[in-house]
Formats: C-alpha cells, sequence, structure tokens
C-alpha cells in the first residue's frame, strides 16, 4: 500500500484492537510497591549506603546495592513521590499534552545570561521526582555508537567497565524490548533487530501502539535528502534516519523509568528507606586521613526546617544529576578553591574539576504548517480513540543523526583543518584557567576533532515533532558541542540554585555544525513522500536563508536539548576528573558519584537510557568492592573507621589524595555481574 494511503488511515481510523480508554487502563495497572518509601519518622540514625537523589540512576542504585539484606540503603530525593501525579507522569501522551514540566515536579533551572545567544536565560527542565527526569522526559530510548564508548574508555585507560563491549551488555541486561504491533510497524516503516536488544531486563523499550503515516515517509524522505537509513541503531552504529524505540511499558502502555523498573516491583525489603521530600545540604568530613571520609549526610525538607544528620557507615553516593551532584559538593567544601573562597565556602580538598566541564546538546526546529492531523489534532478532538490507552502511548519517535560529512560534503576536510589549527585560541573559550581542566579540554577537543568529525559519529540529531496543531517541526540539534561551560555557586545554600553557566556557542564552531544542520533540515521538508504534506515554513520563514540570517535566528531562538552532563566528569585527576573508572571522588575514601555528570563527553544518543547503564554498572562496582569480590590493592578501605570528624565549616584544607588503588580481574567483573543480575 502507498504510504500516502497509509497516512489517511493512521490519522482517521483508529485500530480495532484499541478497546480501552485511559481511565479503564489506571484501573488495572498492577499497584506498586509503596513498601521502601517512607516518611521521616522512620529514618534510623545511621545506613550502610546514603544515595543523594532519587533520579534515573540512583533508584537503581539503591535497588541493587540493597539486594544484600546485611546493607542497609537510604535514598534522600529532593522532590515528592510523584503519586498524587501518577496518571500525567505515567501516560506518555500526557508528557506532551499536560506533562510536569515548569511544576513543583520540575527543578525549572535558570541558566545565566548567554552572550552568545542575544544575553538570554534559559530554563532547564530537571525532574524533582522519585524517577528524576526519566519521570518526566520525552522517552525517547537510544544508546550512544560504540565509537563514543570506546573514546571515553580509552580516556580514562579503562577496559574493565566502561568501554564499549561492557558497557553493551549492560545496557541489554537492563532492557526488555518488545517489537511493534504489526499495525505500528507497517505505518511506521519501523525496522529493529531483536538481537541487539535485551529480553528480560526491568527497563521497557518498545513502541507507541500506534503510528501516524509521517513517520512512515520519515526514512525515505531522509534517504532523498542523503541521510542513509538505519535499521536499528542499538548495536553500536547509530548514524541514518529511523523510528526510535521509546521507553514505554507495552503491558499497560506507561513510561518506564527507575522507579517503575527498580523500585515498585521489589518485595518488601527492609533494610532499603526511600525519603522523598528530603534535600541534602551538605556532606560532613573527617579530615583526619591522607584522604577525607563522609561520615554523615545532612538534609532539610525545606528552607525552614531544622537541619537533620545521618550517619553513613560506608559510602555516600551522590546521584543528584549534572546540576544536583556538583551543587552538594561545593557547599560541602569540595571543589575548585577559587568558587569555594567566593562564596565564603571554607575549603575541605581544592578538587578544581568539580563544577567544569559542563556540556549540553543546544537546537531548534523549523516548521511547517499541515493539513494533516498532527498528535495535538487529535488529542484536542476529544474523541472516543484520543482517550484510549493506545492512543495515548503515541510520542513521534523519528530521528536521524548525522554526521559531518553528510553536513558539509567536500567542505569538511578544510573546515576540521581550520578548528584544529585553531585550537590554542580554543582555550580562551574555556571558563577555568585551571591546568588540569585545560588539559582535559585539550584531550576532549582532540577526541572530537581528530576521531568524531572525520568519522560516521553523528554531529547531530534532527527529530521530526508532530506535538503541535497542524504543525510539523523538524528539530536539529547539536551533539558534540565544542564549548565547554560550568556550574558555580549562587550561595551557601541547598535551597538557592546554582549558578548554571552552559556557554553555549562560546566556540564558532558548534553554531557553523547547528547552521548546516538546519539547511539539511529543509532539504528532507523539501523531499518526497514527505513534502507533499507540508505547507508554507511558517518557522523561520524562507527569508531566513544565508549564514547570516541563520546566525541571528539561532541565537535568538535556540534552546536546551535537556541533555546536560559533563560537571562531574570520569577523567584522569591531572585532566579535571572528579571521579576515578570505579566512580570514586578523588580525595576521598568513601565518595561517589553515580550519575550522567560522570560523562566526560556529549554523546549522540539521548541520556536516558546511558543513565539507566551507569546506575547499574556504578552499582555493581560498589557492590563487588564492598562485598569482597572486587579486591583493592590499598590498604584504606571505604568502610574504615575513624574517630575524628568535621563539618563543611572546617577551615582544614586537604590537597588532593590518590584515589583507592583498584584492581578488577575478569572473574570478578562475572561474579559481581551476576549477583546484581539475580533479582531479575
Amino acid at each position: 500500500m502507498h504510504r500516502a494511503t497509509l497516512l489517511a488511515l493512521a490519522l482517521v481510523a483508529p485500530f480495532t484492537s484499541l478497546a480501552h480508554d485511559i481511565y479503564h487502563r489506571q484501573h488495572h495497572r498492577s499497584t506498586p510497591s509503596k513498601r521502601a518509601i517512607i516518611d521521616s519518622s522512620s529514618l534510623s540514625g545511621s545506613y550502610d549506603y546514603i544515595i543523594a537523589g532519587g533520579g534515573s540512576a540512583g533508584l537503581v542504585v539503591a535497588s541493587i546495592l540493597s539486594e544484600d539484606s546485611n546493607a542497609t540503603v537510604l535514598v534522600l530525593e529532593a522532590g515528592a513521590s510523584g503519586d498524587a501525579v501518577a496518571t500525567r507522569r505515567d501516560t506518555p501522551g500526557d508528557t506532551y499534552y499536560d506533562g510536569l514540566g515548569s511544576t513543583s515536579y520540575d527543578w525549572s533551572f535558570k541558566t545565566t545570561s548567554q552572550s552568545n545567544l542575544a544575553n538570554r536565560t534559559l530554563t532547564w527542565s530537571r525532574g524533582k521526582i522519585l524517577g528524576g527526569s526519566g519521570a518526566i522526559n520525552g522517552m525517547y530510548f537510544t544508546r550512544p555508537p560504540q565509537i563514543e564508548i570506546d573514546a571515553w574508555a580509552s580516556l580514562i585507560g579503562d577496559e574493565d567497565y566502561w568501554n564499549w563491549d561492557n558497557f553493551y551488555n549492560v545496557m541489554k541486561t537492563i532492557e526488555t524490548f518488545t517489537a511493534p504491533t504489526s499495525e505500528a510497524e507497517s505505518i511506521g516503516d519501523i525496522t529493529y533487530d531483536a538481537s541487539v536488544h535485551g529480553t528480560s531486563g526491568p527497563f521497557h523499550s518498545s513502541y507507541p501502539a500506534v503510528q501516524l503515516g509521517f513517520n512512515g515517509n520519515w526514512t525515505t524522505s531522509c534517504l532523498a535528502a542523503g541521510i542513509e537509513s538505519r535499521q536499528d541503531p542499538h548495536g553500536g552504529e547509530n548514524w541514518g534516519a529511523f523510528v526510535s524505540t521509546s521507553a514505554i511499558n507495552p503491558t499497560n502502555w506507561t513510561r518506564s523509568y527507575s522507579r517503575s523498573a527498580y523500585i515498585d516491583p521489589l518485595p518488601p525489603r527492609s533494610n532499603l528507606h526511600i525519603l522523598p521530600n528530603a534535600t541534602v545540604v551538605r556532606i560532613n568530613w573527617d579530615t583526619s586521613g591522607s584522604d577525607i571520609k563522609a561520615t554523615s549526610v545532612v538534609w532539610q525538607e525545606d528552607e525552614s526546617d531544622s537541619e537533620h544528620t545521618i550517619t553513613v557507615d560506608k559510602e555516600v553516593i551522590l546521584s543528584g544529576g549534572t546540576v544536583g551532584s556538583p551543587h552538594i559538593m561545593l557547599l560541602s567544601g569540595v571543589g575548585p578553591s577559587s568558587v569555594l573562597s567566593a562564596a565564603g565556602i571554607d575549603v575541605v580538598l581544592d578538587l578544581p574539576g568539580v563544577g567544569q566541564n559542563l556540556q549540553d546538546h543546544v537546537g531548534n526546529g523549523i516548521n511547517w504548517a499541515t493539513e494533516q492531523d498532527t498528535m495535538l489534532n487529535i488529542e484536542d478532538s476529544d474523541s472516543a480513540y484520543s482517550q484510549t490507552a493506545e492512543w495515548l502511548s503515541f510520542i513521534s519517535d523519528a530521528i536521524a543523526y548525522v554526521n559531518l560529512t553528510t553536513l558539509m560534503g567536500d567542505n569538511m576536510t578544510t573546515w576540521i583543518s581550520t578548528v584544529r589549527n585553531e585550537y590554542t585560541a580554543s582555550e580562551a573559550y574555556i571558563p577555568s584557567t585551571d591546568s588540569t581542566i585545560l588539559a582535559g579540554y585539550k584531550s576532549t577537543f582532540d577526541v572530537i576533532t581528530e576521531t568524531y568529525y572525520p568519522s560516521s559519529v553523528p554531529q547531530v540529531e534532527i527529530l521530526l515533532s508532530l506535538n503541535a496543531a497542524s504543525t510539523v517541526t523538524i528539530q536539529a540539534a547539536l551533539q558534540h558541542p565544542l564549548s565547554r561551560g560550568q556550574i558555580t555557586l549562587n550561595s551557601t545554600s541547598a535551597f538557592d540554585q546554582p549558578l548554571i553557566d552552559p556557554g553555549y556557542f562560546s566556540h564558532w564552531a558548534d553554531r557553523d555544525i547547528l547552521r548546516a544542520a538546519f539547511k539539511l533540515v529543509r532539504n528532507i521538508a523539501a523531499a518526497n513522500p514527505i513534502a507533499q504534506y507540508l505547507g508554507t515554513e511558517s518557522s523561520p520563514g524562507t527569508s531566513v536563508s544565508s549564514d547570516d540570517d541563520l546566525n541571528t535566528w539561532m541565537n535568538d531562538n535556540v534552546h536546551t536539548d535537556y541533555h546536560p552532563l559533563g560537571s562531574m566528569s570520569m577523567l584522569p585527576e591531572a585532566q579535571g576528573g572528579v571521579v576515578d573508572k570505579y566512580c570514586l571522588v578523588y580525595g576521598t575514601s568513601n565518595v561517589r558519584v553515580v550519575d550522567a555528570s560522570i560523562f566526560p563527553m556529549s554523546m549522540s544518543s539521548h541520556t536516558g537510557s546511558p543513565a539507566f547503564a551507569i546506575g547499574y554498572q556504578g552499582a555493581t562496582i560498589i557492590r563487588g568492592i564492598n562485598n569482597g569480590v572486587i579486591s583493592t590493592s590499598n590498604s584504606s578501605s571505604t568502610s574504615s573507621a575513624s574517630s575524628s570528624t568535621s563539618t563543611s565549616s572546617t577551615t582544614t584544607t586537604k590537597t588532593k589524595g590518590g584515589a583507592v588503588s583498584v584492581r578488577i580481574p575478569v572473574w570478578s567483573i562475572v561474579a559481581a555481574l551476576f549477583f546484581s543480575m539475580m533479582v531479575w
């Protein structure tokens, strides 16, 4: 059947299988376990592990660590449980029609004024809720390519956990993939390779129950514009056009995220406590040893609440995300001494990389009018069909990842040479002058310009959006910025947002790449078969066509793509790193970071799925070390006792001591992975 006919069928006729409305679906959803979620009256005075942040990675860590019945685990989450908004949170379509962004479940962080974006201040939506950003995001379930993961492993000299083979195995281990319905596969022109997916993990990746014909026309139109098709992007090669999987549980067409995957299905565990509405305000330290040691964590329900202190017996794990984790460390006296001193916080540990190396995807979309129904047209119809669980599972998930060869053609080689030759000038774009930060920037700059740029690694994501009424938007977002930003302190209060300066477009190459992407977007829209369903370009309009005009339009309109990372980078300490390959913060004996902030470079992927994998891998490391399955060669133990303690107000300043030296034999890795998978 011709795709134009399929489009008409998809937009007019509901499938005969769409029998249950959204309310029926909610009534029959399995009741989640709330046993682990407590109020403050149930708190113990101490825990083996205290996890600061119950987000995409933090809840995975909590679930795995609490598999050991003799280990006590506490999660402190600043946001609410989300139970009061369960339908809005769990219904995929509601993310776009009635989402939790700009509510009390969203941090709604504000950036500083961006000098390269017409001095605009941008809003960063991040989940302030159990499950973190995975509980409120757009549910795209993608993976970065092998080249990017292996590049990260090479930067930290690791072959144990963070190279492609290991990371790929983890991403499959945590996943249960479900193929599309036959109708959705046909109408959406969906292709997949089940062999690159997992079959029995707690996270669900699947496709919406229904598709619109626009998606079915996507890959053919992209091919006509010079973008190859990709059967399945999850096996290590993601460049090309495809219809993506989403984090949707097809058994009830609901969001799959860290809480639904790793917490709600658990049997009763008396050793796991999860406390919502608990903001971590600082870590207290014992500074008597060669490495500082966390002794307790201080939290408050809100700014008017008194401080509460809980003792940690083994480790503190920061899973507060790219903004939250460095904020906690800075408030605790760990970070660049210049930042701490300027805020009036005594320096406990001078660690220059905390809050530095900040990166984010940045992009925008071009709009066209259409006479065909879009997502919002159908949603606003208030028809019986628009209320079915199957329709409300639909999110537009057509994507293309495009490399520099496709974007720049014959000009690519000369352009890359220009970027490389101007490296010295590029250092001026970095907000820190610390030599280790500059060394780290040089190492990541070299990977991007020497490995990524000339290769098939995507430099932009192009995404089809059908969220607006009678409008089709094709978005483009930069994937590997050379610009770098930082997170610093606005005050000494955990309830004041930190200063977030992403430094968008501080490196001119980022604007060049994104401008080329918008030109390609127009080529896709002009290609058949999708072109026959598009009318006038409504924004920015065809009059915006020269490079200067596009630059001005971008400066005035680009926005975050909500994928910040890098602020607690896993890099060598001499390159501005904050954590080693075991997620241990340099100069500490028992504080780790397990969230997307440890990625040292942006990736050509949405960050949800990789964050889940980081949670799993980080928990495996922590559990293995503390259970003796992974041996340490250093006599300083993460759980050694000490009698001398101090708070973050101490005037003692530590230099950055060496972290625990760990050797992980292959047999230990296998054993650690085995016991962390047993519950599933």
